[in-house]
């Protein structure tokens, strides 16, 4: 049997196995495509009405609220946007959240919390097949394969695609569309290929992508392409009460406002959105202040400023030039992954490369059936007596 018949087959197989996992992963990766720009949309058409002759409460006022205080128990903080009549967010981890008048302290409706639901279960079939609990980790290791067989496919794809002779009708037969098609078959061929051929440079970044989200061992992989060592964070910021912060009351400090106008007013750039964490110490000298001055989403519009309590000043600027190439490296793949690294277009891109994808698990497995399956209903011819 030839090296290409071997890969045939086991581009088949594999396809066969992993295809319904591919396609779950691919049509809510098409429905995840706008999340980012569809809940910020939404949420930026909220404003907040000022009272007349009201001012807005202070950063500190606005930290000691009773439902700030109570948001959740994992880094609460507080979004300050750079637009008119903008409200105040307010994050509590990962997930879980709400908007806050700055002149009354009461929350706001956010029109955008419906979306935020539907797409987080969106993505938890996207990670977890929609699994929860302890039956997550056997989920995680599904779709991890899935992506491992899914970056087989993509290769192995690729070599039978490729011809034997290299002749202009047969890439213009393979890699556009045909007007008319004699059988569904030679349609379901010839979507195979086109597809494939259209959409194989930015499914294997989002595959690749996928594959060192799914494993440590990728990251690890990572850092030693880069000869460092280490895990997935990126250069510590400061949070942390030290020594001298132990010594000094929380009087003698500078407030949040303060960190709040210093972040607003340091440089030149035109910032967007300043996040300030709420430190777990009165005492914490040391503030960190993620500052967007993009579309608030990615990571080479961002930037980190440490506010010194103690001197009242920014001591520390740590922007995307500064991370390490490994995590550089990291960040890319994790914003290829949606698309979001080359902003709409990108997004665009990858939600038309999977759904790109969709196609090619439905024509792949409809080949396979007509290969596989139909010739066990054909009648087979019967014997002549002889």
């Amino acid at each position: 049997m030839s090296m290409r018949r071997i890969i045939f087959w086991s581009h088949l197989v594999a396809g066969l196995a992993a295809g319904t996992f591919v396609l779950i992963m691919s049509v809510t990766g098409v429905l995840l495509t706008y999340e980012n720009q569809v809940e910020l949309a939404i949420t930026d058409t909220v404003k907040v009405i000022s009272p007349d002759g009201g001012l807005q409460m202070s950063v500190e006022e606005l930290s000691q609220l009773e439902n700030v205080q109570s948001a959740g128990d994992r880094g609460i903080s507080l979004t300050f946007d750079n637009r008119e009549n903008a409200p105040v967010g307010v994050r509590a981890g990962r997930s879980g959240g709400f908007l806050l008048n700055p002149y009354t302290g009461e929350e706001l409706t956010d029109p955008a919390e419906g979306w935020s639901a539907v797409y987080r279960q969106i993505m938890f079939i996207h990670r977890w097949l929609g699994a929860e609990g302890e039956s997550r980790d056997t989920a995680r290791m599904i779709t991890g394969a899935a992506n491992l067989v899914f970056l087989f496919l993509l290769i192995s794809g690729a070599y039978i695609w490729l011809p034997k002779a290299w002749k202009w009708v047969f890439f213009r037969l393979n890699m556009f569309f045909r007007k008319s098609y004699p059988t569904s078959k030679a349609r379901d061929f010839n979507w195979h290929h086109v597809f494939a051929f259209w959409a194989f440079v930015p499914l294997f970044f989002i595959v690749i992508s996928g594959v060192m989200i799914s494993y440590p061992w990728a990251v690890d992989l990572i850092n030693a392409a880069w000869g460092e060592e280490g895990g997935r964070r990126g250069p510590e910021t400061a949070n942390d009460t030290n020594a001298e912060a132990a010594e000094m009351p929380a009087g003698d400090l500078a407030s949040l406002d303060e960190a709040i106008a210093a972040a607003q007013t340091y440089g030149d750039k035109e910032w967007t959105r300043i996040s300030l964490s709420l430190p777990e110490s009165q005492t914490a000298t040391d503030l960190p202040l993620p500052r967007h001055f993009g579309d608030r989403v990615l990571p080479q519009q961002r930037e980190t400023l440490t506010f010194d309590r103690i001197t009242g000043e920014i001591t520390d600027v740590q922007t995307y030039a500064d991370n390490s190439p490994a995590r550089k490296t990291r960040l890319f793949l994790r914003f290829i992954h949606t698309g979001e690294r080359y902003g709409l277009i990108g997004s665009t891109i990858a939600g038309l490369s999977s759904l790109a994808a969709c196609f090619l698990v439905y024509t792949g497995f409809a080949l396979s059936f007509r290969r596989l399956i139909l010739p066990l209903f054909r009648k087979k011819p019967a014997r002549k007596n002889a």
